[in-house]
């Protein structure tokens, strides 16, 4: 133990342990700093894993999005669209006395807004909540008791609009079938082809009315008119956006 007794003490700054060294007169320290090398083959990799693992995903990406928001959706789209009370009074108003049987289907092109070919199922019931909603989850439909195209009249035809951006990731859902015909400009056509025959038609006008304007049904004495009709602003529906034409050829 005696040995111990006499042993130096440490400076105080050794006994902190802070040792620091004095720089040699005239000699000049370099910081040397390490410098980043960009490994472009390690980047590449990174991106390539990245895209695989996004590929091998997407379908559950694409359950989420179709589970999680197209559904979401699909009872406020339905819900918005136009209902029997206001078919009602289109028909009563105007007096409409096309008493055609057909309830086939036929269809309608527009090249302007890039729909071709849409199914229209003809003679449906705008009495019938139930059945036009079921009708138009796979089509527009043709209002019942209105002129079939190449008729003297006006064909009146109705869809579902949704958001834009609802139409943009789905655009062959008829959920949101309609919402470009809000682009539609006077002098923009539209086809139709029914019973083998296609019928022209140019768009005169366009027009927002509220629900119970039953005005949009009527076409001059003796013409050939077709109407497009959906709901607006898209998805909430407390108006109506109006599409006339004209038949040409």
């Amino acid at each position: 133990m005696a040995r111990y007794m006499y042993v130096k003490k440490p400076p105080a700054k050794a006994r902190l342990g802070f040792f620091i060294k004095r720089k040699p007169r005239g000699v000049k320290i370099r910081n040397h700093r390490k410098k980043f090398n960009l490994n472009y083959g390690s980047v590449f990799l990174f991106f390539i894993g990245g895209f695989f693992i996004i590929i091998a995903i997407s379908p559950l990406i694409n359950y989420y999005i179709d589970q999680n928001i197209f559904h979401e959706y699909q009872k406020k789209i339905v819900n918005s669209d136009p209902n029997a009370q206001y078919f009602s009074k289109i028909i009563d108003a105007t007096n409409i006395k096309h008493n055609s049987t057909y309830n086939g289907y036929f269809h309608i092109s527009i090249p302007s807004i890039n729909l071709e070919n849409v199914p229209v199922k003809a003679g449906v019931d705008g009495f019938n909540t139930a059945a036009y909603e079921k009708v138009l989850v796979n089509s527009v439909a043709q209002m019942k008791g209105t002129a079939l195209p190449g008729e003297v009249g006006n064909v009146y035809i109705y869809g579902h609009s949704a958001p834009q951006w609802f139409a943009d990731l789905y655009p062959n859902s008829f959920l949101g079938i309609f919402t470009n015909i809000l682009n539609l400009k006077p002098g923009n056509k539209i086809y139709t082809k029914f019973m083998g025959k296609e019928y022209v038609y140019r768009v005169i006008k366009t027009t927002v009315v509220s629900p119970t304007d039953v005005s949009v049904l009527e076409s001059p004495k003796g013409q050939r008119y077709l109407t497009l009709m959906t709901c607006i602003p898209p998805g909430i529906g407390t108006q109506r956006f109006i599409v006339t034409a004209v038949l040409e050829k």
